[in-house]
């Protein structure tokens, strides 16, 4: 309900979505997937308020009009997508939601050819899905044979976050919501599962959200009951958690504290006559031997401590106290040939400091912050322990960002790494080392 409420706010009075909190301009693609996810979310019995559905529902009915009539559409200002780009995503969703434009939706696809791949393979996938729900069934022998090519490391720069496992995360989702546990739809979730066994670090957040709802939709139909499992940990049985409300009776769950210092464990599931067993596991902890890469590949991230008059500062010395000030100068590199956008990077302070938040009036300038240096942010995201800044970068363009922080507890702290990526193409990345400070108590001139 957390993420159904944030998107939520983000609702314009048009019904449209923007992209950030405070947009007063909707983003039509943006529009449509925030849409699935509160359709999906309120499928699932979660109290999503169905006048927001509708509302949003209603913006891209309007939208998909005006091109009916030969119209411009939405002038996406933000990111500029054409409407050929978001049009087939409206569509599908609009369908999804029992508003179908059938006769729209039939004339747009004829305009793509059978077995094309990239975004026009998805966009011809979500066409001919919505045409299936608004009861035009020519397409679904085609709709039951998704392509199911081995995954490529294709991603594109353009505004709708397209990359190859992306697509095949779409038309995964859009399979289930369509066909249910079909199994012609087993080949495909196989892709998509094989496609996301890497660490999570090297997908984009479009490619984990759609791959992993689609295979959680594929999974969730599955036996209600079993035997009771067991689990035996160095010779002992570990007793189960208590299910969280709404889970289903067949859901276990065990938590075990120390895991990695028990010698032996072992989980006992019963056969079930029909169906197939999940098991997830996870682990949380501190590495004892904990390593992260420095350097970057398309951006370079730099840090330095200020004082007022724009010196710099070595924090790693005992010369700090409780209440000083200091600026931190964070710059940001784009070290390709080519623009990069949607980038964020991100500044965790040290603990024991607190940010003076610019959003509050709490900033102290400086003469020596020279304005055209300043990133011009598409958001920026204040927090108790980070600072989380948005925006694009032309090919070769630096830019600085600049904030205060105030030592508020004496002690020794450590100063967690900066990092930056490209949020919708990891293979951009980058990353500075961190450091230590050492900030002195009112007491320690009084120490012999």
């Amino acid at each position: 309900m957390s993420g159904v409420n944030r998107l939520i706010a983000m609702q314009t009075p048009s019904g449209g979505f923007g992209v950030w909190p405070g947009d007063t301009h909707p983003v039509p693609w943006g529009t449509a997937y925030v849409t699935h996810t509160l359709i999906d979310a309120q499928r699932q019995g979660f109290p999503v308020p169905q006048e927001k559905i509708d509302g949003a529902v209603a913006y891209l009915e309007g939208e998909l009009t005006k091109l009916e009539r030969g119209e411009a559409g939405a002038q996406d200002s933000k990111y500029g997508l054409q409407p050929s780009q978001w049009e087939p995503y409206a569509h599908y969703v609009a369908a999804l939601a029992g508003k179908p434009r059938k006769a729209r939706a039939g004339k747009l696809i004829d305009g793509y050819r059978q077995g094309e791949n990239g975004e026009r393979g998805e966009q011809r996938y979500l066409l001919m899905a919505a045409l299936h729900l608004a009861g035009d069934r020519r397409y679904e022998a085609e709709l039951k044979k998704p392509d199911v090519s081995p995954v490529t490391d294709q991603r594109s720069w353009s505004w709708n976050y397209y990359s190859d496992l992306r697509r095949r995360g779409i038309a995964l989702n859009v399979f289930q919501d369509v066909f249910g546990s079909d199994a012609a739809g087993e080949p495909l979730a196989q892709l998509v599962a094989e496609g996301l066994r890497k660490d999570s670090t090297g997908y984009s957040t479009q490619e984990l959200s759609w791959g992993v709802s689609g295979l959680g939709k594929r999974v969730a139909n599955q036996p209600s009951s079993f035997g009771a499992a067991s689990l035996v940990a160095n010779g002992k049985a570990v007793s189960p958690a208590p299910l969280p409300k709404g889970a289903k009776q067949s859901d276990k769950t065990w938590a075990l504290a120390r895991a990695s210092e028990y010698g032996t464990m072992t989980l006992e599931v019963p056969k079930t006559d029909s169906g197939r067993l999940f098991l997830i596991l996870s682990s949380e902890g501190v590495r004892q031997e904990g390593s992260y890469r420095l350097g970057g590949d398309g951006l370079q991230v730099s840090r330095q401590y200020r004082t007022m008059g724009g010196g710099g500062l070595d924090l790693s010395g005992n010369n700090h106290k409780l209440g000083d000030l200091v600026f931190v100068e964070l710059e940001i590199k784009n070290t390709r040939r080519e623009r990069i956008t949607n980038v964020a990077m991100v500044d965790r302070f040290p603990a024991g400091w607190e940010i003076e938040n610019p959003r509050l009036g709490r900033g102290v300038g400086a003469t020596w912050i020279e304005d055209r240096d300043l990133w011009a942010l598409d958001y920026m995201n204040v927090r108790d322990d980070r600072l989380e800044v948005f925006g694009n970068l032309n090919a070769g363009e630096s830019r600085k960002v600049v904030y205060t922080l105030r030592a508020v507890t004496a002690g020794k702290f450590t100063i967690p790494p900066l990092e930056a990526e490209a949020m919708y193409d990891p293979r951009v990345w980058a990353r500075a080392a961190g450091k230590s400070v050492i900030v002195g108590g009112p007491w320690k001139e009084n120490l012999l």
